[in-house]
């Protein structure tokens, strides 16, 4: 029998006994004890059964080397492990979908079992779409010379719409889907038992962090305008001249591992002031070549310089230091040829 196979017999065989066990441990006595170590061992299975998952042959794989790490091993291995999540996720809300209907407990308690049941069966749902969407190839083009004439007045060279603020979240994004599967249990037991008010006041939490995170990224990833005769950008509504720009820093985020890559070259200055300059999205290029030229000349404009820490005057160790920071060069070269997803970083990505 192959890893996967056996991953999905344990799966099978410890779900059930997860929901089980969840339902019966308010009980109460032996009950309860008996439904604790049910729910040990279930939850052992499963994660058994996800790290089975990401396995081909039960053959020792062989170590990566840290020089060329192999990104489609991994990509195909984060696949399974989200999709195992996934089917994890949907059969465990089906499951209690379907004992919330036959309990006892009160309309209440049915209600939120079945509310709960949803929000699995919904979050097994997305995590499945993501696994099959993030598996369809994609060829990834390089940015061709250019060597046409700059363009004159003010050019948008990153715009601000939603898929540049869902691609700047992703981060938050996946640590919050880590998050409720770590902590699916707890939920279970505070959903079941927790009063009203209390599930009230978390509902109303989740929906303030929800808007906050949205101003958030709306701050962070605002319209960039350059005047490229002027030398000068504007970011929102802040206009500031290039040579005001003295640092330059990459981020780098994906949906799952080995998978297609999206990159910010973000300009720093004053103020705290940021200048987000999307270079791809989900891998494709995200500038026109007329917007390329236009990023290019501010780039050239700007003071990039590595930051310096107070204890290292020098810099000497700046590249330690900041390793997400790129000196004026690498800013230009990032620019001009941003990489492919399948392609080094010249810096570590924050």
């Amino acid at each position: 029998m192959s890893p996967r196979r056996a991953a999905i017999v344990v799966a099978v065989v410890a779900l059930p006994v997860v929901v089980a066990s969840l339902v019966s441990l308010p009980s109460g006595g032996v009950v309860s004890l008996v439904s604790a170590l049910g729910l040990a061992a279930g939850l052992t299975g499963v994660g058994v059964a996800l790290v089975w998952a990401t396995r081909s042959s039960w053959d020792p794989e062989p170590a990566a080397s840290p020089r060329a790490p192999d990104r489609a091993a991994a990509h195909r291995r984060a696949r399974r492990l989200l999709g195992m999540q996934g089917w994890v996720g949907a059969a465990g809300g089906l499951g209690i979908l379907v004992l919330s209907q036959g309990m006892d407990d009160g309309e209440r308690a049915t209600v939120r079992l079945s509310a709960l049941g949803v929000g699995l069966l919904i979050l097994g749902a997305v995590s499945i779409v993501i696994a099959r969407a993030t598996g369809r190839g994609r060829k990834e083009e390089d940015a061709a010379p250019d060597d046409g004439p700059l363009p004159s007045g003010w050019v948008l060279v990153s715009r601000r719409d939603r898929g540049s603020l869902l691609i700047f979240a992703v981060p938050a994004l996946v640590a919050g889907v880590w998050g409720v599967w770590q902590f699916v249990p707890l939920v279970l037991l505070t959903v079941r038992e927790a009063p009203v008010g209390i599930l009230v006041a978390l509902g109303v939490g989740v929906v303030a962090a929800v808007a906050g995170g949205v101003a958030w990224a709306r701050r962070q990833v605002p319209d960039v305008w350059v005047d490229v005769e002027a030398g000068r950008a504007r970011v929102g509504s802040r206009v500031v001249a290039g040579s005001e720009l003295t640092s330059a820093r990459l981020s780098a985020t994906a949906m799952i591992i080995g998978g297609t890559r999206s990159l910010f070259l973000i300009l720093e200055g004053p103020e705290k002031l940021r200048v987000p300059l999307l270079l791809r999205r989900h891998g494709a290029l995200a500038m026109t070549p007329v917007q390329r030229r236009a990023a290019l000349a501010l780039v050239d404009a700007a003071a990039i310089e590595l930051p310096r820490a107070k204890e290292d005057p020098t810099g000497k160790f700046s590249r330690t230091l900041f390793p997400t920071h790129l000196d004026a060069a690498q800013a230009r070269d990032l620019v001009a040829h941003p990489p492919r997803s399948d392609e080094d970083l010249p810096v570590a990505a924050g």
